[in-house]
């Protein structure tokens, strides 16, 4: 295994060499079966949260609730879209301007 990293320390290479039967190398390369599963239906929720923020460009708690389609795995009322928000605003994926929240820089790039 080597592994180069740039000057400015942000490009990173790194080489791998994997030997073996096909199915157990595969069985290595295979991502699918990492994370936890129990977590999709809620960043299932938290997805389309933020692609209903980013389509009506932003609104408030109410609005923002009715945009909502129905489908999600947990419904979601306008207390709940803030309790959600606010969370999500850490990441700076969403913002609070007054009572309005926007997509937020993480999601404006």
């Amino acid at each position: 295994m080597s592994e180069n990293e740039d000057a400015d320390g942000k490009e990173v290479s790194v080489s791998m060499e994997l030997s073996g039967d096909y199915e157990e190398v595969i069985s290595k390369l295979d991502s699918s079966d990492s994370g936890r599963t129990d977590l999709d239906p809620l960043l299932g929720d938290l997805e389309i949260l933020l692609e209903t923020v980013v389509r009506i460009n932003g609104g408030t708690r109410s609005a923002i609730a009715q945009q909502l389609p129905e489908g999600m795995t947990v419904a979601f009322d306008a207390q709940a879209v803030v309790d959600t928000l606010q969370v999500l605003e850490r990441y700076d994926l969403v913002v609070l301007e007054g009572n309005t929240w926007k997509p937020g820089p993480s999601l404006q790039e």
